[in-house]
């Protein structure tokens, strides 16, 4: 481990292999307890609701065109980070965790997914709701189902996502705020790379999304910068919510730390 200032920040917080307390990743943040059950079966609940909401949109649109939009990304993001969740929370059940210097590899997949998709999930349901969603279309003909899709997939994706927050106790850095942007900047590069090799919509456009139309190159870049920053304000909300959940717990609910150690009984006041 590097370290890099006197106040102990080491080159290894910029990644997700370090953590102080592994309980943090399987325990939920209203217990007092120390069993992973009932985060267990919070994350069972979403993994299934992801995985579900993951299915129909493959059900009802899933073509050669399908792995191009961000929406679906998302989708995979999502049930992929319910799902590792859920993997730790069964990991810490059938066997005790304890922590060490470095994290498990299933927990650094969880943290890594759970960094990246919170951000990615809530940007995706602003930028469909503010910039793509267009009720005229909606008037003109959809059916019902087309219409529940849409709120599953750019409502409900973020509500999974928060109720994860909200439930666990899984820290936030950060120093992690590059890995939503990582992703984030990679699908608008592919989006790019795609118009430039002449890649098509499902309707035969010459984009993926019309804000991201890349024939209006200082519009498109103008999108993405303001998406960027956008992303940024996201991830430092979400770094906000989880320093509020951890007061908020600690100050109501885990009043008593199980990892202090006892104190022993003082001779002057014992009781012979």
């Amino acid at each position: 481990m590097v370290k890099c200032s006197r106040k102990g920040f080491s080159l290894s917080d910029l990644w997700v292999s370090s953590h102080d307390k592994l309980s943090d990743f399987y325990l939920s943040a209203w217990q007092r307890g120390e069993s992973p059950v009932p985060l267990l079966l919070v994350r069972l609940a979403l993994a299934a609701v992801a995985s579900g909401i993951l299915i129909w949109s493959l059900v009802a649109g899933a073509g050669p065109y399908w792995l191009i939009y961000l929406t679906n990304w998302g989708l995979l993001l999502v049930t992929m980070m319910t799902l590792s969740g859920l993997l730790v929370s069964c990991m810490s059940l059938c066997r005790p965790l304890t922590d060490a210097v470095e994290l498990p590899w299933y927990v650094s997949m969880y943290w890594l997914m759970y960094n990246i998709t919170v951000s990615i999930a809530i940007m995706i349901t602003l930028l469909y709701w503010i910039l793509l969603f267009d009720p005229e279309e909606t008037n003109d003909g959809s059916s019902q189902g087309d219409i529940w899709l849409d709120v599953a997939t750019h409502g409900i994706n973020s509500c999974i996502t928060l109720v994860e927050v909200l439930a666990a106790r899984t820290p936030a850095r950060l120093l992690h705020v590059y890995q939503p942007l990582g992703v984030g900047l990679w699908y608008a590069a592919f989006s790019a790379v795609y118009y430039a090799a002449g890649g098509t919509d499902g309707n035969g456009y010459p984009f993926i999304y019309e804000i991201l139309d890349w024939r209006q190159g200082a519009r498109a870049g103008t999108v993405v910068a303001a998406s960027t920053a956008c992303l940024i304000v996201i991830y430092v909300l979400v770094w906000g919510t989880t320093l509020c959940r951890e007061k908020l717990s600690l100050a109501t609910i885990r009043t008593t730390s199980h990892t202090l150690p006892l104190t022993p009984p003082d001779p002057h006041t014992q009781i012979v």
